[in-house]
């Protein structure tokens, strides 16, 4: 639930999620709502749901922040609470201060001390009682390999079906070398659908998410390594040039899921290996009504 609907559109179809059959609802935090606190409210509005960061850029708030946030929605939700976390921006020793982050809010919410440097320790008053899983996202083999290796669970993103059995393997490797189940770690898709009546419509506001992540380097590096390298080049240079009709649909089709197949090229991610599929609505003109439409037309239940 990427879009800031308020609370009186949103609300309502979150709790619809819960019979509907899905089994979590994650919220990615970029310049929206405060992830953390809306988990703590969707926590009251339903009953079964897991409730998923996805992610939180660890460069958001210190570590003890971060286990601070996260033990209170634990506690609210009776321990329903995922834990995603991500670089956010990509650069130099990112994946290592992933690492270092994921290590010291595990620490603080399995109820230990922190000890920090020059001596100072800290350490939870409120603690979360039952384990929070912690996933992280992961684009490239090295993120996948450290998922592997320290993490519950992983997330990736903008990806077609044929990553998945890659991001298996690297995850796979990562778990051997710490000597963990590769099976332990629960391996996620974000998927972007749509599903309504005016596919034009929904094709426009595609094109547009799609060319701006097509620009990102990291996103950009991805789409090589799938076989969509030309595409996104072409996607990338519509976003800057502020043309995203150009985006070709190409693209968009391979790593989205919309209209009649949405729902067979959603399973499409389980069959190549994922456990966990997210539906990614994408709205259109009445946000709420199509990010509902999309959900009722995709729900397992």
């Amino acid at each position: 639930m990427r879009d800031p609907l308020p609370w009186k559109d949103l609300s309502p179809i979150v709790r619809a999620a819960e019979p509907a059959g899905y089994t979590a609802v994650f919220l990615p935090e970029i310049t929206g709502r405060d992830a953390l606190l809306t988990l703590g409210m969707f926590a009251g509005e339903t009953r079964r749901l897991l409730l998923g960061t996805g992610v939180l850029p660890i460069r958001s708030r210190t570590p003890l922040l971060t286990a601070m946030g996260a033990a209170a929605v634990q506690e609210r939700s009776g321990g329903r609470l995922i834990l995603g976390l991500g670089t956010g921006a990509v650069g130099a020793g990112a994946l290592d201060e992933l690492r270092e982050t994921v290590r010291r809010v595990r620490i603080l919410l399995q109820g230990e001390t922190l000890e920090e440097e020059e001596g100072h320790s800290t350490s939870l008053s409120l603690r979360p009682g039952r384990d929070v899983p912690i996933w992280v996202s992961a684009l490239g083999p090295k993120a996948m390999r450290l998922a592997g290796e320290i993490a519950d669970g992983v997330i990736l993103n903008w990806c077609p079906p044929e990553r998945v059995p890659f991001a298996r393997a690297r995850i796979a490797e990562g778990a051997e070398a710490a000597e963990r189940d590769p099976a332990s770690v629960t391996l996620a898709v974000y998927v972007r659908a749509w599903v309504g009546p005016d596919e034009a419509e929904a094709m426009s506001a595609l094109r547009v998410m799609a060319g701006r992540y097509a620009s990102y380097r990291a996103y950009r590096r991805q789409f090589d390594e799938v076989g969509l390298g030309p595409q996104a080049a072409v996607a990338g240079q519509a976003h800057r040039a502020g043309r995203p009709e150009d985006v070709p649909e190409v693209l968009v089709r391979a790593v989205c899921v919309v209209g009649d197949d949405a729902r067979g090229r959603l399973e499409a991610f389980r069959e190549a290996g994922a456990d966990l599929p997210i539906v990614y609505p994408v709205a259109t003109a009445d946000p709420a009504a199509s990010i509902q439409t999309t959900l009722q037309a995709l729900a397992p239940g």
